[in-house]
């Protein structure tokens, strides 16, 4: 696991990406020496005490050289909203990076990615360094309309071909991208040796089914409410199965998205509890 640092890192640009969706560009470089794809970092939104929580932020990018990661996030609630207000030079509270990332293969030659409106957030850096290692990637976003379809441009500029599903059809495929994942499988026959995901947990759940059907390893991120983000506050525990190897049956934990996640098995993870 990265090194867990408390910084104050400074709002270098940020801008409104897709309706309620921002990109920002963060002054960072310890975190960004630290960090790996699939991690995040718990922001302090606000100059002031409220929200009192703070709240967990994928990073969408990271930036070695430059010292910078970007991150990715809608307005879903206070703590997003007063995020989105803060201006181009101020300071953020940070703890990050946290949690566990996303593990790939050396032996992986085939690489999806496939997210979910903003659960594109993750991925970036993850699409970066699976380039980074020679890898064929290839990215499917799926969103309820065009207007909220982010990040596919920059993940063609990495060199990953690209996929879009549009659940009104006003863009790309029209349907489901779980749907549209059925397909790429199984008409063109075009079978990934691993599936990253990141999005709403329906479309999760529905990915690991198409995963396990086609005997594809298949890492989710999980996205949860979270308090402390350091694992002490039991906020946001997951159910996961774990096989007894001495009893040899199945059995079942609760597991903390901060810092046992939020990158699992998508076959460990209980969905309809």
């Amino acid at each position: 696991m990265s090194t867990i640092l408390n910084k104050k890192i400074k709002i270098l640009s940020k801008k409104e990406v897709a309706p309620n969706i921002y990109l920002a560009k963060l002054k960072a470089p310890e975190i960004s020496q630290e960090a790996l794809p699939g991690q995040f970092i718990h922001i302090k939104c606000s100059k002031d005490n409220y929200p009192l929580l703070r709240r967990p932020i994928s990073i969408h990018r990271i930036d070695k050289e430059k010292g910078e990661i970007y991150i990715l996030f809608q307005i879903v609630g206070e703590g997003t909203k007063l995020l989105s207000q803060r201006a181009v030079g101020d300071d953020l509270d940070v703890i990050g990076p946290l949690g566990n990332g996303f593990n790939i293969y050396p032996e992986s030659k085939k690489i999806m990615m496939i997210g979910g409106g903003i659960g594109v957030a993750p991925l970036l850096a993850l699409c970066e360094e699976s380039i980074r290692q020679d890898k064929e990637v290839r990215v499917l976003i799926g969103a309820l309309k065009k207007e909220l379809i982010v990040g596919e441009e920059n993940f063609r500029i990495l060199g990953a071909k690209i996929d879009v599903a549009a659940d009104d059809g006003s863009y790309g495929y029209k349907g489901l991208v779980t749907d549209l994942l059925e397909e790429i499988i199984t008409k063109e026959g075009w079978l990934p040796d691993q599936i990253f995901t990141c999005g709403p947990k329906p479309m999760l759940k529905k990915i690991v089914e198409i995963s396990l059907h086609s005997h594809i390893d298949c890492q989710v991120s999980l996205e949860e409410r979270m308090g402390c983000g350091i694992g002490a506050c039991l906020g946001c525990v997951c159910k996961i199965k774990t096989k007894d190897k001495k009893e040899d049956k199945v059995k079942y934990e609760f597991k903390r998205v901060c810092i046992d996640g939020p990158v699992f098995e998508g076959s460990e993870v209980v969905w309809d509890d």
